[in-house]
């Protein structure tokens, strides 16, 4: 089996060894994470139900986290919080060692293409998170980062996906039509697009011996969507 930069991607973010993971969010990778072999929790207030048989679900809010301390080898946080509390948290239910890592995608506006849908729709692609977020709690050690760069074929109904979910929060519906029209107009002979993605990950091991005493964490609920 041919592995993909998703794949490359998702065991750099880990380490080089099987791990129980925390994923802050319900998404994509942690769905990868769990095929290749690793225990995952996903964690948030966007747990709604059970997508995965392997894969425990936890309903929380907050900067709290409700787990015990020294719970986790590896944190997967897809949207960095630099709040101490929540940079406290990430440290607090990382075992010894064990990795926080995050990661942001942007894509390559200067396809021509991709620059005349950034016309029609806007972005909202995520800012690079800073690497000295981490250090700067005294948490975690010197962060390591790693950037992937890889292309993917969007037929009509991909493109149409990708607008969607890429899109600014004040460009309507209605624009999506405008988004045919430049299919028809860049993919008339071949049928598809070629989209290209920057990929950046950064992860840092947590310094347990910089942290103060241990606080009890929230109530869990574990949740049972079956």
């Amino acid at each position: 089996m041919i592995e993909t930069p998703e794949d490359r991607t998702a065991k750099w973010l880990v380490g080089d060894r099987l791990s129980c993971v925390l994923h802050l969010g319900d998404a994509s990778l942690a769905y990868q994470l769990a095929e290749q072999g690793h225990e995952v929790v996903v964690a948030g207030d966007d747990v709604t139900a059970s997508r995965h048989p392997d894969i425990q679900y936890v309903r929380s809010a907050g900067e709290r986290l409700p787990f015990v301390g020294d719970a986790f080898d590896v944190v997967i946080v897809p949207e960095l919080r630099e709040a101490p509390t929540a940079l406290a948290e990430y440290a607090r239910v990382l075992r010894r060692d064990g990795l926080l890592s995050t990661i942001s995608r942007h894509h390559d506006d200067s396809i021509p293409w991709m620059r005349k849908l950034r016309e029609i729709t806007g972005a909202r692609d995520s800012a690079p998170i800073p690497a000295d977020t981490f250090s700067a709690s005294g948490l975690f050690r010197e962060p390591e980062t790693h950037e992937v760069g890889s292309w993917e074929k969007l037929d009509l109904p991909g493109l149409l996906r990708f607008a969607e979910a890429t899109k600014h929060p004040s460009v309507g519906d209605s624009a999506l039509s405008q988004v045919r029209d430049l299919f028809l107009s860049y993919a008339g002979q071949t049928g598809f697009l070629r989209l290209r993605h920057e990929t950046v990950c950064i992860r840092a091991r947590v310094d347990k011996a910089a942290m103060s005493q241990d606080v009890p964490p929230p109530d869990t609920m574990l949740l049972d969507f079956r």
